[in-house]
């Protein structure tokens, strides 16, 4: 969290930001061909969301009014205060409150149909926990597979098996832990990391703002749009996908629904390189779960599922 309070003597703002350790995200994919999940598809919702997006309220973004009318030179002052002490959030900050504040972690229980490598439906549950913890388990016709990122070192499993484990700090698991970290946006407020405003031109379609982030360890940079409702819509930085390299991996976000106070994305689309990767449609989503510990992201029996989540 991030809290801002006066300095003494000054009429601006300190700040300092606290962050709890990041959560991790495990996926579960059904093998190409291999023939059904352990769960069926979903329908709709059983707790639907009441109303769109467009209708739902924003009293942090509504703009205070003078209600008694004063001089030039009263308004000036007013303004100058407000400008000095109250300036704007950066959007960032703001688009997490717009989402309903932060996700220190969430579990996705996803179904995906992959277009590319090994075309088919998959299965797949992913646990994220800020800042970098992060599972993926692929659910295939045999055992699954694990691939967990503890923040420094990624670990494979099949099924219960340990069967390798990689500490080089260019590991491609780490930037998908990273990937994650972004779209999850909580991860961007931690110091060191540069925010820059899209300029008009560079917005991607749909999208009426957007920020470019600069990691400082290796310079990897992250384009982030937002549509009218300060929902991440669009989200293109560096991956590694092994076998197919790497490169720039974009993600459009949509069919937001709220779940347990918070606005998430029930769908996702994934290009590689500008070709289509995968659709997901994520069937269960536990945002804000206190199960996810940063043991959890150390073995695959730890990982917790997303039972009695809403969907």
């Amino acid at each position: 969290m991030t809290a801002g309070a006066g300095r003494v003597g000054v009429g601006g703002r300190s700040m300092w930001t606290e962050t709890k350790p990041f959560s991790s995200w495990v996926s579960m994919p059904l093998g190409a061909g291999g023939g059904g999940g352990r769960r069926g598809q979903r329908g709709q919702p059983s707790n639907p969301t009441k109303g769109t997006r467009s209708s739902r309220a924003r009293r942090d973004t509504a703009r205070p009014t003078l209600r008694e009318p004063v001089g030039s030179a009263s308004a000036l002052l007013v303004l100058t205060l407000l400008s000095a002490g109250c300036a704007p959030a950066p959007l960032v900050r703001r688009a997490i409150r717009a989402r309903g504040g932060p996700i220190h972690a969430v579990i996705r229980d996803v179904r995906a149909d992959v277009h590319a490598g090994f075309p088919g439906t998959w299965r797949w549950r992913t646990t994220f926990l800020a800042p970098d913890r992060y599972a993926w388990t692929i659910y295939t016709a045999g055992e699954p597979d694990h691939y967990l990122f503890d923040g420094g070192t990624a670990r494979a499993f099949a099924g219960g098996r340990q069967v390798a484990v990689d500490a080089d700090p260019n590991t491609p698991l780490r930037t998908h832990a990273r990937f994650t970290a972004v779209a999850n946006l909580d991860g961007l407020l931690l110091p060191g990391l540069r925010i820059d405003p899209l300029a008009a031109s560079d917005l991607p379609p749909g999208t009426v703002s957007g920020v470019v982030a600069v990691f400082p360890d290796d310079g990897a940079q992250y384009r982030l749009g937002f549509d009218a409702d300060l929902m991440l819509v669009s989200l293109t930085g560096p991956i590694a996908l092994p076998p197919f390299g790497e490169g720039p991996l974009s993600a459009t976000f949509g069919d937001f629904r709220r779940i347990l106070g918070y606005w998430v994305p029930f769908a996702i689309t994934y290009r590689f390189h500008g070709e289509r990767l995968a659709d997901e449609r994520a069937l269960t989503i536990c945002p804000a779960d206190p199960r996810v510990q940063p043991d959890a992201v150390r073995t695959p029996a730890a990982l917790p599922d997303c039972t009695g989540g809403d969907s």
